[in-house]
């Protein structure tokens, strides 16, 4: 039986040989070296060392670099917002003392300045703005909010609002003879319509400042970029005589030409047309102007004294009798005997006894002086904001004591004395005004 399947297996491997098929042996054999070759593969595969198990290793290596790439993240947007926001003095948990939102995604905060020094935005076009902090602790302080009698009860409590917001700036007032207080205009074409229009437009400025901590002012005064531009006279009326507003859009941005030659109205006009995003433009009301010097008093290394803001403000400010450098891309106009200059010159360009070799400007006498470029100077810049005291007076919304001469400016102007009129100071004129030493500032909340 033995000896017959040997002899079958051999002819079978015969008949195979002469068919040139595979014998029985190469079979096993390749069935034995695709076993080994399998093992192998799946070795490959499953192995400790295999495909899957370093496809996991890379998941899991990936999946940790993302999250550390993550707390990094993290840990930077919480870097800026401190930077942004300040210390609230219980390691920034509690809520903050000061919120400066963003208008837009048209604008983005520079991240080389801060609150505590002037947090400033730019818009899409470059446009600059400093946040002015206005704490939200003042509202429960005795000595602001009459003993808790005038503590503000919410957003809407408008009165109380404004009360404390009063107090809080009484040092910066100068006088109580100018209030936020609507105020008709004949001579000039979109102010107010009455009194109800103007107090629901203070009320939303107040309820923003309440709920923020702040609002944004115009880093330089309200400018004219055209190159070579500037107003001399103002010509804005239509058929029936009364001022509106002009074609040139304002811009808020170093060297540029001071937008004068405007009327109060005119320049509302033209502050609530610019790009806000979301938010309101306008001239600022008087407690904003008051706001505003009271946030540069915590420079305290230019302002040593608030004396510099409510006496002397020469040492901050574009005035006949200052003297600071103008920057190399800034341009001046010599003011002469009453009389300024259509030209601008170079800050390079020296002229006798206004601007020397060096870019000093001079000092002066009375119906004399320069007027500057936006910007043009670092030693009248406070907590980001330049030109707040000196260079030309800027148009606010509050009222004067005077029905006849009801418009109030702020700032005090580059022909006359740091003394008189200084950075509080409120001056009082009409409602057709409109000459080349008063400007205004935008304001956005």
């Amino acid at each position: 039986m033995k000896i017959n399947f040997i002899k079958l297996l051999y002819e079978e491997e015969n008949d195979m040989k002469k068919n040139k098929g595979i014998t029985l042996v190469a079979l096993v054999v390749t069935i034995v070296v695709l076993l080994i070759l399998a093992g192998v593969s799946i070795n490959l595969v499953l192995g400790d060392n295999g495909i899957i198990a370093k496809a996991k290793e890379a998941q899991r290596k990936s999946a940790e670099a993302s999250q550390n790439d993550l707390i990094g993240m993290n840990e930077l947007a919480q870097q800026l917002e401190e930077k942004i926001n300040g210390s609230t003095g219980n390691g920034g948990k509690t809520e903050p003392e000061t919120v400066p939102y963003l208008p837009s995604d048209d604008f983005h905060y520079d991240t080389s300045t801060s609150v505590d020094t002037g947090l400033v935005i730019k818009d899409a076009n470059g446009n600059e703005y400093v946040w002015v902090v206005v704490p939200k602790s003042l509202y429960n302080n005795v000595a602001y909010n009459s003993n808790n009698a005038k503590k503000p009860s919410s957003s809407t409590d408008y009165a109380n609002i404004e009360y404390c917001l009063q107090q809080y700036t009484a040092t910066y007032r100068d006088d109580t003879d100018f209030s936020d207080v609507y105020y008709a205009d004949t001579d000039n074409v979109g102010w107010f319509a009455d009194a109800t229009a103007y107090n629901n437009f203070k009320n939303s400025m107040l309820k923003s400042v309440y709920e923020n901590g702040g609002f944004y002012v115009g880093r330089y005064e309200a400018g004219i970029e055209t190159t070579g531009t500037n107003r001399t006279s103002n010509t804005d009326k239509n058929s029936d005589g009364k001022y509106t507003m002009p074609s040139t859009a304002p811009v808020t941005k170093a060297d540029a030409y001071p937008y004068t030659c405007v009327t109060r109205t005119q320049a509302q006009n033209l502050a609530s047309n610019v790009n806000s995003g979301t938010k309101t433009s306008s001239l600022m009301f008087g407690v904003q102007w008051n706001l505003v010097l009271a946030f540069m008093s915590k420079d305290t290394l230019k302002i040593i004294s608030t004396d510099i803001l409510t006496k002397n403000s020469t040492t901050i400010g574009n005035y006949m009798d200052s003297t600071f450098q103008l920057s190399q891309t800034g341009k001046y106009a010599v003011y002469s005997s009453y009389s300024l200059s259509s030209t601008w010159n170079p800050s390079t360009k020296s002229t006798t006894n206004f601007v020397d070799s060096s870019r000093n400007k001079l000092a002066q006498s009375a119906g004399n002086g320069i007027l500057v470029t936006t910007g043009t100077s670092e030693k009248n810049k406070v907590m980001n904001i330049y030109d707040v005291a000196g260079n030309v007076s800027e148009w606010t919304l509050e009222k004067t004591s005077d029905d006849s001469r009801p418009c109030a400016g702020r700032g005090g102007k580059y022909d006359v004395s740091g003394s008189y009129p200084l950075a509080a100071y409120r001056y009082i004129t009409y409602t057709h005004s409109a000459n080349d030493t008063i400007g205004f500032r935008l304001s956005l909340w």
